[in-house]
C-alpha cells in the first residue's frame, strides 16, 4: 500500500508543481479572446489526469487512517484541506476564467490558491518518503 501511495503522491507532487510554475502561470501570456478556448479545453483535459489520482490518493489515505488513525491523522487532514480548497475555491476561479470575468485578477488568485494546494501536496508527498524510508531504516 506505501508503494501505491508514494507513486499517486509523486505524480500529484510532479503534476501539482508543473501546473504552479508552468501552465497557469502561461494563462496570463496567452491572448485573452483564445484563452477561453483554452483553458476549457485545458480543465476538460487535465480531470482525466488529476482525477484519478485524487481518488487513489484518498482511497489509499482512508484506507491507512483506518487501520492507524494516529499516525495517519495529518495525512487526512492534508487531504481535506486540497478536496475542500479544489472543490469550493479553486474550481469557482476556474468557472470565472471560463466565463471571461475579471481574467487576469483571477488567474493571480489562482495562483495563489494552487500555490496553497501546491504545499499541501509537497507535504504528504514527503509523508509518504519519509515513511518509505523510515521502514527501510526500521
Amino acid at each position: 500500500m506505501e508503494w501505491i501511495r508514494l507513486s499517486v503522491d509523486s505524480g500529484l507532487f510532479i503534476l501539482v508543481w508543473l501546473v504552479q510554475i508552468i501552465i497557469y502561470p502561461s494563462f496570463l501570456y496567452i491572448d485573452p479572446e483564445k484563452l477561453n478556448y483554452w483553458h476549457r479545453l485545458y480543465t476538460g483535459k487535465i480531470l482525466y489526469f488529476v482525477a484519478p489520482l485524487m481518488f487513489i490518493q484518498t482511497g489509499v489515505i482512508a484506507l491507512q487512517i483506518l487501520s492507524d488513525p494516529l499516525i495517519f491523522l495529518l495525512d487526512g487532514f492534508f487531504l481535506a484541506m486540497i478536496w475542500i480548497n479544489t472543490f469550493f475555491v479553486a474550481i469557482p476561479i476556474h468557472n470565472s476564467i471560463d466565463q471571461g470575468e475579471n481574467v487576469d485578477k483571477s488567474i493571480s488568485k489562482l495562483l495563489q490558491v494552487n500555490r496553497w494546494r501546491s504545499w499541501m501536496w509537497t507535504a504528504l508527498f514527503l509523508l509518504s518518503v519519509g515513511r518509505i524510508l523510515l521502514d527501510f531504516l526500521i
